[in-house]
């Protein structure tokens, strides 16, 4: 059996844990002692990923507040920086969303997937 016998070749896991769906909506991004609005780009029940000309370092700390809809109450919740795009933007994963959060977002994913 070489090192190329499909028997050993372990198929690739999906990188992301949740589905995304498009949602440009403004989010208020508050980090390194400044407040900037940014645009969404998409979204899930773990993150989003947020344009911006300049990202933030990864592993940089965040937070953000966005609506799913107009009609919708603020989310507001702690984040990390996971990759960014220099030019394009950043892809950020919630630390503390709340269940209630979660559970709205999932339902807005799922309705759009």
């Amino acid at each position: 059996m070489g090192a190329e016998d499909p028997a050993l070749i372990k198929p690739e896991l999906p990188r992301r844990q949740y589905r995304r769906v498009v949602l440009v909506t403004e989010v208020e991004c508050e980090a390194l002692e400044r407040k900037e609005v940014m645009v969404t780009r998409d979204v899930s029940a773990g993150g989003m990923f947020v344009t911006a000309r300049y990202p933030l370092p990864i592993d940089s700390y965040l937070t953000v507040t966005f609506r799913i809809r107009l009609k919708d109450a603020p989310i507001t919740c702690r984040a990390r920086v996971r990759y960014t795009q220099p030019g394009v933007g950043m892809g950020i994963q919630f630390l503390d969303l709340s269940d209630e959060a979660r559970d709205k977002l999932q339902k807005f994913v799922d309705e759009i997937a």
